[in-house]
C-alpha cells in the first residue's frame, strides 16, 4: 500500500474548465485492439443483426472499459458491436486528424486532447459522456525520500524530476496545468514555470529514446529513487502488480487538475452520425451502472464525481485546480516543444583583427574563446553542430569565411577525435588567426545557406554569430541585400534562426538586431566583453523566441 499526503482536505470540485490547447500531436504508435464487444437493447428481446461501432480507448483505461462492455446486458437504444482498440491518444489524435482508421468514438484521459483536435477539424467533438472516470497527478517516491513542496511550481523545481513529456503525456501536461492555476492566484508565478521547465525539456532530448510513459516513470522510481510525476492510478496499478513496492504518493495542498477521461463521438460528420451519436449514448449509459463504477475503481480510477477512493487508497480528498487564461499553457508547451527538440546549429566565429583588442588583463578574442569552450558544455550529445572562423580573405580569394569543423553530430568523429573535441581544439586555435577586416554579410548568407542545405525537421536549425564589429568588406553584398535574401530564402516549413552575439559596443547593433529578427531570431550585445559568457548562454537559450512570436 502506497503512503499518503496531502496538504488539501477540501473536497473534489467540478470538472476542470476547458483549456485551449492547439498543439501538433507527436506520433508514437503502440496499443493493441480488443475485439468486438456486442450491447444488446433493453427495448428488444433480441437483437436480429448488430451494429459495429470502432471506440478507441486511452491505453490506461482500456482494460476495464472492455471488461464493462464484454459483461454489459441490454442498454437503452440499438444493439451495437463495439470494436474496442487500446491507443495512446497521439495516435488516435492523429487518425482523427487524418482519413484512415478514424474511430467512431474515442475516450482519452483527458478533455484536453478533444480540444487539440480543434486545429486539425475546426471544432469540439460532441460529447456523449462528460466524464467515465477520473485520475489526477501525483508526485512518487520511495517511502523513506518524501520531498516537501507546498506548490505544484516547487514539485517541478525539484532536482532531477521526472515528468515525461507533456506533448505526449496528459499526466506531465497536469502537473504544469497545475503550476501555473496557481499562478493565476498567485500562488507561484508564470515565469517561474516556463523557467523550471526549461532543464527538463533541454535534458529530455537525452532522454527520449528511453520509455518516459507515466507507468515507466513509476517503475524508474521503485528501481532508481528520486521522483517523478504520474497519475494517481497508475501508482494503484503498479503497487497492484509488484506487492512489494514501497513508494508514497503526494499532492501540493494547491490541489491538482483532473483528468476525466470523456466519451466523445468522433465520427465524422455524415449519414451514420446520427447512429454512431445512439451508440455513444449506449455506452454512456453503460458506463454509469454500479457495475461499471465498481470496475473502474477497482482498477484504481476514482468515479466521474471524483470522490476519493474507497479503502484508504490514494491521496484522499484533493481540490480541483483549474485554468482560466488558455494562452499560458499553450505558450509554454510551445517553449517545451523547442527546449526538448535537440539543436541543430553552426557557431561562427569572428576573427578580424579588431578582436585582438585589450580587454582589462585580456583580450575580446581570449574571452570569446573562454566563453565558447564553456557552452560547448551546454551542447548534449543529441547535438549537430559545426565551427567556422572569418575575417576578409580568410577563406582565400573573395571567400571571408573558413570551414574549421563541418557540420556533424556532437558524439561523431572528425579527424581521428570526437565531433566535440575537434571543435573545442579548433576554438582553442582561433588566436592565430585573427587578423584582417569583418567579413560579416557574405559569411552570414553562406552560413544560413550551409544550414539550410542539411535541414533536419528533427532539430531547431540555427546559426549563431559571434562578431566584434561591423561589415568592412566593400566587395560584399549589401545589409539591404542580405536582408533581401535572408527573407526571400527562409522557408516558413524549414526555417532556419540566426542568433548573433555582438561582443562589446564596437559591433554593430542595428545590423546584428536586423539579421537576426528576419529569421526570427534573437540578437544579443555584451558591452563588457567579461559578459561574453553569461550572453552566450542566453542565445543558445534562446530558441524559444521563434515560436513566441509565432
Amino acid at each position: 500500500m502506497s503512503g499518503r499526503h496531502s496538504g488539501s482536505s477540501r473536497r473534489f470540485g467540478p470538472i476542470s474548465t476547458l483549456v485551449v490547447v492547439a498543439l501538433a500531436a507527436v506520433v508514437v504508435v503502440v496499443g493493441g485492439w480488443f475485439g468486438v464487444q456486442a450491447v444488446r437493447a433493453s427495448g428488444a428481446d433480441s437483437c436480429d443483426s448488430l451494429d459495429t461501432v470502432s471506440l478507441a480507448v486511452d491505453t490506461s483505461i482500456a482494460e476495464p472499459v472492455q471488461q464493462i462492455v464484454s459483461q454489459a446486458g441490454e442498454v437503452d437504444r440499438g444493439c451495437v458491436n463495439f470494436d474496442i482498440r487500446s491507443e495512446r491518444p497521439t495516435d488516435t489524435a492523429t487518425e482523427i486528424a487524418g482519413t484512415e482508421n478514424r474511430p467512431d468514438l474515442w475516450i482519452p484521459d483527458s478533455t484536453l486532447w478533444l480540444l487539440k483536435t480543434l486545429r486539425s477539424t475546426g471544432a469540439l467533438p460532441e460529447l456523449a459522456k462528460t466524464s467515465v472516470a477520473n485520475t489526477l497527478p501525483v508526485l512518487v517516491s520511495t517511502s523513506d525520500a518524501v520531498p516537501v513542496t507546498d506548490t505544484w511550481l516547487g514539485l517541478l523545481q525539484l532536482p532531477g524530476q521526472r515528468i515525461g513529456d507533456p506533448l505526449t503525456s496528459s499526466a506531465s501536461n497536469a502537473a504544469i496545468l497545475g503550476a501555473l492555476a496557481e499562478s493565476e492566484v498567485a500562488i507561484s508565478d508564470a515565469k517561474a514555470v516556463s523557467a523550471a521547465l526549461v532543464p527538463m525539456a533541454q535534458d529530455f532530448g537525452r532522454i527520449a529514446d528511453a520509455p518516459h510513459d507515466t507507468p515507466d516513470l513509476v517503475a524508474q522510481v521503485a528501481a532508481e529513487g528520486g521522483t517523478s510525476v504520474a497519475t494517481e492510478q497508475a501508482l494503484i496499478k503498479y503497487e497492484a502488480d509488484n506487492p512489494g513496492a514501497s513508494l508514497t504518493e503526494s499532492v501540493p495542498p494547491t490541489g491538482s487538475y483532473f483528468l476525466n477521461y470523456p466519451l466523445a463521438v468522433t465520427a465524422p460528420a455524415g449519414p451514420d452520425y446520427d447512429r454512431v451519436k445512439e451508440a455513444g449514448a449506449a455506452l454512456a449509459s453503460v458506463l454509469a451502472t454500479q457495475s461499471a463504477t465498481d470496475t473502474l475503481v477497482a482498477a484504481g480510477f476514482r468515479t466521474a464525481s471524483g470522490t476519493p477512493l474507497p479503502d484508504g487508497k490514494g491521496v484522499g480528498s484533493v481540490a480541483s485546480l483549474e485554468i482560466k487564461n488558455p494562452l499560458s499553457i499553450e505558450t509554454t508547451l510551445r517553449d517545451w516543444a523547442v527546449l526538448a527538440l535537440p539543436l541543430r546549429t553552426l557557431v561562427v566565429e569572428d576573427v578580424s583583427g579588431s578582436m585582438a583588442a585589450k580587454s582589462g588583463d585580456s583580450t575580446r578574442i581570449a574571452l570569446t574563446v573562454d566563453a565558447s569552450v564553456g557552452a560547448n558544455s551546454l551542447f548534449s550529445d543529441q547535438t549537430e553542430m559545426g565551427l567556422w572562423a572569418f575575417s576578409i580573405g580568410l577563406g582565400g580569394g573573395q571567400q571571408d569565411y573558413r570551414e574549421l569543423v563541418p557540420m556533424g553530430k556532437a558524439d561523431g568523429t572528425f579527424g581521428g577525435k570526437s565531433q566535440r573535441d575537434a571543435i573545442l581544439d579548433s576554438i582553442r586555435g582561433l588566436p592565430a588567426l585573427v587578423g584582417g577586416g569583418t567579413g560579416l554579410y557574405d559569411t552570414t548568407l553562406a552560413a544560413f545557406r550551409r544550414v539550410k542545405e542539411g535541414y533536419d525537421p528533427n532539430y531547431v536549425n540555427s546559426v549563431i554569430i559571434l562578431t566584434d564589429g561591423a561589415n568592412e568588406d566593400n566587395g560584399s553584398i549589401s545589409l539591404d541585400q542580405l536582408l533581401t535574401a535572408l527573407q526571400k530564402e527562409q522557408d516558413p516549413v524549414r526555417p532556419i534562426v540566426i542568433i548573433t552575439v555582438g561582443v562589446t559596443s564596437d559591433a554593430d547593433p542595428f545590423a546584428l538586431q536586423q539579421i537576426s529578427a528576419v529569421t526570427g531570431g534573437t540578437s544579443y550585445v555584451a558591452e563588457d566583453p567579461r559578459d561574453i559568457p553569461d550572453v552566450f548562454v542566453k542565445a543558445l537559450n534562446s530558441r524559444t523566441e521563434r515560436l513566441a512570436g509565432e
